[in-house]
């Protein structure tokens, strides 16, 4: 149930709303600026003169055409001090200066425009609208490719492309603001550690071929990371800067995102708010070499986000049979996971944020089928929860929703589970002890083979 773009991008509504972090480490190296460290664990120093600039001729990458010489030339002498930062608050060298790509204000929007329509997928996102209307998290009237495009060309306030290598910040009439000092920061990070890590391989694998939950628990691993370092940044800050730069916050203008399904607001920010906590916690137990090393084994699961203490352990999600539904007729087109988060996303709107947040964590492990024919669709959902409690509050939960968000109606008991039926979707669930079945579709008809085939889970 995810839907991301290929860019990383900071969300300027969404960067500065997590609240500050705790800066201390344990981490035990740090970085001069030139490439050269010093070990504290070491019985031996090195002294090394540190590079306090880096020349703006130095720093690879293009400008608009329309932006003055002199304007570029002090963008990127700024840039090249903020890099020096960057690398000495991640203890973590560049291995060679990042390209930055400097655009005015018509030519950025241009760009952020061009990268969507190469990396959002229309049959895709048409078919997660499908499934979004059904689940009764999104009005039909909504066009979630539109609304999309929309979110991200507000809010994207500059990007790293890890295909291309290169960083893209869009230029302002005063220069460099507080505000985008912090978000060149924090996008530096994301040069800096795809440098040594090149985490964009594994996300995309994850993305295509995993269960999607995987690649929302690794996102989160690299957005938490930058978001981490960009609070220390904003830290030591010129406190009339640091001001400045969450006035500036404070002032952007949301429109789009304000209007945008609850839901959708909170996946937008889970990376950055989830991924912070997250990062946050290793730093907090072994230092940044945790954060290091999270990039060699990265988080597999968004319950291993909203739970570090599982990632630290090691605590892998249930074993779970994958479903074998077939419709005749009906075109499967996908075999995801939902995710403790995904639980969370579906069920925004129905429970109380503390309930919400207990009945989501009760998330052993799930899959889910989805289903098109046409106009018509069908979601069939295994899901097994960690005890017969957590199962039982899901299924009431489930059936809350049901009723209230998805407009189903007319309870029967039926083959042991719950037929929900009258409305627009057709829903039928099922518990049995740890596990739970649900089904909704468009089309009455679709019900006897899912409930026929998956059972009651015996």
């Amino acid at each position: 149930m995810k839907f991301r773009s290929a860019i990383i991008p900071v969300l300027v509504a969404l960067a500065l709303v997590a609240g500050a972090c705790d800066g201390s480490g344990g981490d035990t190296t740090v970085t001069t600026g030139s490439g050269s460290t010093v070990t504290s664990e070491s019985t031996t120093t090195t002294t090394v003169a540190p590079v306090t600039s880096i020349p703006a001729d130095s720093i690879p990458g293009t400008n608009s055409p329309s932006i003055p010489d002199d304007v570029a030339r002090q963008m990127r002498e700024q840039i090249g001090m903020i890099i020096l930062d960057v690398e000495e608050s991640r203890a973590l060298p560049f291995l060679e200066v990042p390209t930055i790509t400097i655009l005015d204000e018509a030519a950025f929007s241009a760009r952020v425009n061009q990268q969507l329509a190469e990396d959002l997928d229309a049959d895709e996102l048409a078919a997660q609208e499908s499934m979004f209307v059904l689940l009764g998290m999104l009005d039909p009237s909504v066009d979630l490719e539109q609304l999309l495009l929309d979110l991200y060309t507000e809010q994207v306030a500059g990007f790293y492309d890890p295909e291309a290598k290169e960083m893209v910040v869009p230029v302002s009439i005063d220069g460099i603001t507080p505000l985008q000092e912090i978000t060149i920061a924090h996008e530096l990070v994301h040069a800096l550690t795809d440098q040594h890590f090149e985490f964009n391989g594994e996300y995309e694998e994850r993305a295509e071929n995993g269960t999607g939950d995987d690649a929302a628990g690794m996102l989160a691993l690299v957005e938490g990371d930058a978001t981490y370092q960009q609070f220390l940044y904003l830290e030591g800050m010129d406190p009339t800067a640091a001001a400045a730069a969450a006035l500036e916050s404070l002032s952007y203008q949301s429109d789009v995102l304000n209007s945008a399904p609850n839901w959708m607001q909170k996946d937008l920010a889970f990376p950055y708010e989830k991924g912070l906590i997250f990062t946050g916690y290793l730093v907090g137990e072994s230092g940044l070499k945790a954060i290091d090393e999270s990039y060699q084994a990265p988080p597999i699961s968004t319950e291993q986000i909203l739970d570090p203490a599982k990632y630290v352990r090691g605590e892998l999600p249930a074993d779970l049979a994958p479903l074998t539904v077939s419709l005749a007729g009906w075109d499967l087109h996908e075999e995801r996971s939902m995710g403790e988060w995904g639980v969370h996303l579906l069920l925004t709107d129905t429970l109380r944020p503390g309930e919400l947040a207990q009945v989501a964590s009760g998330w052993g492990n799930d899959t889910y089928q989805l289903f098109l024919r046409g106009d018509d669709t069908t979601f069939v959902w295994s899901y097994l929860a960690e005890t017969v409690e957590d199962a039982e509050e899901l299924t009431n939960a489930l059936i809350g929703h049901a009723r209230d968000q998805m407009g189903a109606s007319g309870s029967a008991e039926s083959g042991g589970g719950l037929l929900l039926e009258g409305g627009t979707p057709n829903v039928y669930i099922s518990r049995i002890y740890y596990a739970k079945n649900f089904n909704a579709t468009t089309d009455a008809p679709a019900y006897a083979d899912p409930r026929q085939q998956y059972g009651k889970l015996e």
